[in-house]
């Protein structure tokens, strides 16, 4: 792995998922990384996949071989120490921590520039260890609080627990995701807990930069119910939907036919995504024609002379044609031969692939994304390289490919001599309070440094002397401030990059041609009519189902990710517009894109050019598959791209076929959280933020957006490469929990027109079983068996074996029960739960108000309405929160401030057509 973070020291408090995804970001870019863990182990270290086991294998090894642990963990070191448990539970108290295990763990923190927790807010000022005490122990601190509802407002002052279909339920578009006839259906394995997480690291590295300047601490705080209800995937533009239209959003039926279709379709032994927008039509055509199975051209019914017909969105004969052409295209392509045959006319068609599929697939292993690791009890583990990639010279220069090989997760406690041994005491008054502070010198902490190996720890490292009083916090400006960049990117993973960038200071320019309308970015189309806008859909709705007179800047799918951004116009194709823009790379720190492979190189914007016009610019590239490999120039949307890593496969209803399936797009926000991460990382080293005095030159980032969201099921890839499983989606049941579901509640008074009512509810333990039990055996008919009483629901392995049983009693409890019911019963017991939120009930949330989550934006040209805010929140500098941009707002700005153009260089760019607020034809004249 790289070593980008090298000599950064994280501490991690965290068990579970979201926390040790965050830190496994760290670790595996060389940050020494200490896993704090329980006497018992992380609760990860019994976590599923086993296999087609419900349960994990017995035996004194058993905590070493989960596939999650195995997968979340590698690169870091284990200690033990008992300082609370995760979440609380009225049911189940900790012990009190021991003195020991708090003066261990104060002795890490005055070592570590970071700490990640996730820990009920306020436990650990319950212990000594809260974020004051930990400023003092350590200047400079950053402290990243990782909590189901965040570090206060009604619910995480009542202590509500989450888990991961809770958040997805509450804050993410679960009601919208699945088809209409059935329950709302959650996402594959455990991936919104990953998303959080990977969230997290982006301030969490921003506040690092900003510590590392000026010594300021930050406390991050990170809310799964804000993160979610922020993501690009949907619900921040349902969200803007619902704003403009007082509409909130459904789900789909089951795969409609079309005459451009989208869905999934089999083929001669599998399934494929097929993806078509209006616009790709032709792609289709083409191929299917190629295959003789166009009809006849010259005979007026064929595909391609229906399709040249302005009328073929309406054609009512042409949805049932193209199936008839496209079953039995697909029945003459393999699941593995399906891709390549659609993308030689670069038609979005992907397979459906599971894990298992993945291993031996020609375009990984060209690559080598999997890596066999050794590991001294789970043997040979099948490990996913990094998701991404840097280089400083070309991308395929063999020697900035080889990354350090990953080490295995520790096992448990296996580092306690060795960081015990290395550290410094801290001496602390009778009221427990530090009464001195390590030093913020960089790197002078004396922790054992980490190696490839695991010694025996001998000998005890020298200490360092702790400095008599903290620093000052001295105030700071945020950490991308004075950086500019130059934005690319169209549709949502790379514009949702560019907004963080934005959100941490940096000023974003959108270089937008104005003769190529970026479809799917501000619009599904030009010019919608205002009588069609309303069958556009939720994914592209304008306010009061009005395009107005400039649709692009009036658009909920472009405006979810525009806050705070300019935008010029420019036409890169053209000479003037191509040295234009060489001018302006020489002014700029960071390019980030994320179109087709070519599209860079035609606009004289390969790496090899940019670095040699400004050495200093780092680039970021974020193709779906990558810069190599034999998948490198395949087209798509994270649909597509979901669909052939793994992770589609795993989501969907266990008893129903693919056709089930509506697209989610979790690859956009995985992706833009983790581009912002390696951006900041290859800023840091670029400008020496750490002091080391930088390298001062620029680098390109090769992020592999597959690569990237193939972090997020990594533990189906462990678990196939050990057990040989095909693994099948649960609908909204898990591997590691039972009964987990999403059950149906009674309709609601306040909504009584609404008859769709859900919520969920996750066990997580034995004991979060048995609240649960006694909730649904207090309404049992007299004489009846109660659930708690049955000794087959009393294992895990019981109630998973019984889970559609189980399932049934719920339900019938639930149905008594409005979702806000079930949700406040179920919580106040202490089980994890939660209603299956429309929009409309997300923005009247008591924890949303009492946060002040949701606020004011907009533009001159769409009005002000109530925005989605930020998915996380902190106590640094104030993040800037501008309007929407506007096509070519900033022109004057970039050409005649930026780039100091004379009256003379001005009008040429305008007597060419690329100074311009419209989208424009060939002619000048606008669409």
């Amino acid at each position: 792995m790289s070593q980008l973070l090298a000599g950064v020291r994280v501490l991690e408090l965290a068990t579970g998922i979201s926390g040790p995804y965050l830190g496994k970001l760290f670790a595996d870019h060389g940050a020494d990384v200490i896993k704090v863990e329980p006497s018992g182990g992380d609760p990860a270290r019994r976590h599923g996949p086993w296999g087609d086991s419900a349960t994990p294998p017995q035996g004194a090894d058993s905590l070493e071989q989960s596939p999650l642990f195995l997968h979340l963990n590698t690169n870091k070191r284990s200690v033990i120490a008992d300082i609370g448990r995760p979440a609380p539970a009225p049911h189940n108290r900790a012990p009190s921590p021991s003195a020991d295990d708090i003066e261990l763990v104060r002795a890490m923190i005055a070592a570590s520039d970071i700490v990640v927790e996730a820990f009920p807010a306020g436990h650990l000022d319950s212990i000594g260890l809260g974020y004051d005490v930990m400023c003092t122990l350590r200047p400079g601190i950053v402290l990243t609080s990782i909590t189901p509802f965040g570090q206060a407002g009604p619910y995480a002052d009542a202590g509500y627990r989450g888990s991961d279909i809770v958040t997805y339920a509450m804050g993410g578009p679960m009601w919208g995701t699945g088809i209409d006839e059935r329950e709302p259906v959650k996402l594959s394995g455990d991936v919104t807990s990953y998303q959080v997480g990977n969230l997290a690291a982006v301030p969490t590295l921003a506040a690092l930069m900003m510590s590392q300047r000026h010594g300021r601490p930050s406390h991050i705080d990170v809310s799964a119910f804000e993160a979610q209800a922020g993501t690009i995937d949907r619900r921040a533009s349902y969200l803007l939907y619902e704003a403009w239209t007082g509409t909130d959003v459904g789900r789909d039926p089951r795969q409609p036919q079309r005459a451009s279709p989208v869905g999934f379709y089999p083929t001669a032994d599998g399934w494929a995504l097929v993806f078509t927008l209006p616009s790709w039509a032709p792609r289709m055509v083409q191929t299917l024609t190629d295959a003789g199975l166009g009809g006849e051209r010259g005979d007026g019914d064929s595909l391609a002379e229906r399709f040249a017909s302005p009328a073929w969105l309406v054609d009512p004969e042409l949805p049932d044609m193209v199936e008839t052409a496209l079953y039995v295209w697909l029945a003459g392509h393999t699941q593995s031969s399906v891709g390549a045959a659609a993308q030689v006319n670069k038609w979005g068609v992907t397979p459906l692939n599971a894990p298992i599929d993945l291993l031996d697939d020609p375009h990984f292993e060209a690559r080598g994304f999997f890596i066999p690791i050794e590991h001294p009890v789970a043997g040979t583990v099948t490990q996913l390289d990094a998701p991404f990639r840097i280089h400083r010279d070309a991308p395929n220069d063999a020697a900035e490919q080889v990354p350090a090989a990953p080490r295995a997760a520790p096992l448990l406690g296996e580092h306690d001599a060795q960081v015990r041994a290395g550290l410094a005491p801290v001496a602390s008054d009778s009221a427990g309070q530090a009464n001195g502070a390590e030093s913020t010198t960089p790197n002078t902490t004396p922790v054992v440094p980490e190696s490839n190996d695991r010694p025996a720890t001998s000998q005890s490292p020298p200490s360092v002397a702790l400095d008599a009083a903290p620093a000052p916090r001295a105030p700071a400006g945020l950490p991308l401030a004075g950086i500019r960049v130059l934005d690319l990117t169209v549709v949502w993973a790379g514009p949702a990059c560019t907004m963080y960038l934005s959100d941490l200071g940096a000023e974003v320019i959108r270089v937008d041609n104005p003769y190529v309308f970026p479809t799917a970015t501000r619009g599904l189309m030009v010019r919608p009519s205002r009588e069609i806008a309303p069958e556009l859909g939720p994914l592209s709705g304008y306010p009061d189902h009005d395009p107005g007179r400039r649709p692009w800047n009036r658009q909920n799918l472009f405006s979810a990710h525009a806050r705070g951004k300019l935008s010029c116009t420019l036409d890169p194709r053209t000479e003037l517009g191509r040295s234009t823009l060489h001018r302006l790379v020489r002014q700029t720190d960071v390019i980030v894109e994320n179109n087709s492979l070519g599209v860079l190189p035609k606009l004289g914007l390969d790496w090899e050019t940019v670095h040699a016009v400004n050495p200093r610019t780092i680039v970021l590239r974020m193709p779906p598959m990558g810069l190599e490999g034999p998948y490198s120039d395949w087209v798509g949307f994270g649909a597509n791209f979901e669909a052939l890593c793994g992770l589609t496969g795993l989501r969907g209803y266990a008893d129903d076929n693919p056709t089930s399936l509506t697209s989610v797009f979790h690859m956009d926000p995985a992706s833009a959280a983790t581009a912002a991460f390696a951006l900041l990382a290859v800023l840091r080293r670029r400008d020496g933020v750490d002091g080391t005095g930088g390298t001062g030159v620029g680098e390109l980032i090769e992020f592999s957006q597959s690569e990237n969201v193939m972090q997020h099921i990594g533990e189906y890839f462990i678990d196939a490469a050990t057990t040989g499983t095909r693994h099948q989606p649960l609908g909204n049941r898990s591997v590691a929990r039972a009964p987990q579901g999403c059950y149906r509640c009674a309709i609601d008074p306040a909504r009584p027109d609404q008859d769709d009512e859900w919520a969920v509810i996750a066990c997580e333990t034995d004991a979060d079983w048995r609240a649960l039990a006694d909730l649904v055996d207090s309404d049992r008919a007299d004489g009846a068996t109660g659930l708690g009483d049955d000794a087959r629901f009393a294992t895990l392995a019981g109630r998973m074996s019984h889970h559609d049983e189980i399932d049934s009693r719920i339900s019938a409890w639930t149905e008594q029960r409005t979702s806000a019911e079930v949700f406040h019963r179920c919580q106040r017991a202490g089980v994890p739960a939660g209603p299956v939120m429309r929009e409309s009930q997300l923005r009247t949330d008591p924890q949303m108000g009492d946060r002040c989550w949701f606020r004011q934006n907009g533009s001159v040209e769409q009005g002000w309405y109530s925005f989605p805010g930020r998915q996380w929140r902190w106590d640094g500098p104030e993040m800037p929160w501008r309007p929407i941009g506007i096509l070519g707002d900033a022109n004057e700005y970039v050409f005649r401030q930026v780039l100091d153009l004379d009256d003379a260089q001005w009008q040429a760019l305008c007597d060419e057509g690329h100074i311009t607020r419209d989208y424009l034809n060939p002619d000048g004249t606008s669409m």
